[in-house]
């Protein structure tokens, strides 16, 4: 299936968007999607990429989908492909550096809201 992962790596206000495009086996796909997740979950908090953050991993996200609807990768008889052997899809996302400073950042966030909330209620 021909798709694409993107990934954003922001500081400050600059910020890259890296993308893959190309032909994916079920494997090949979700190795990418794994891999462009994690680098926008690394890279992206730093500077004005945060906003594109949930946007690149929604539509990875749904082109996902549509990857793991494909059968386990086979060869085929006559068709030459650019790797012989598909790629390793290696561990989740929430077990990669990348899902874990999310995670991080994410319980930061919330407890550093949470007691804002209990400071302003209790001083009204």
């Amino acid at each position: 299936m021909r798709t694409a992962f993107q990934s954003v790596t922001s500081v400050v206000i600059l910020y890259i968007v890296s993308s893959h495009r190309g032909w994916m086996c079920r494997s090949c796909g979700l190795a990418m999607f794994r891999h462009h997740t994690n680098r926008s979950l690394l890279g992206g908090w730093w500077g004005i990429g945060v906003i594109a953050i949930p946007i690149f991993l929604l539509f990875d996200r749904v082109r996902l989908r549509r990857v793991l609807r494909l059968d386990p990768p086979r060869p085929t008889p006559g068709v030459a492909a650019h790797s012989p052997v598909p790629l390793d899809p290696g561990k989740p996302v929430l077990a990669r550096p990348g899902g874990i400073l999310a995670i991080v950042l994410l319980t930061l966030l919330v407890v550093v809201v949470g007691c804002g909330i209990v400071a302003v209620t209790t001083s009204s």
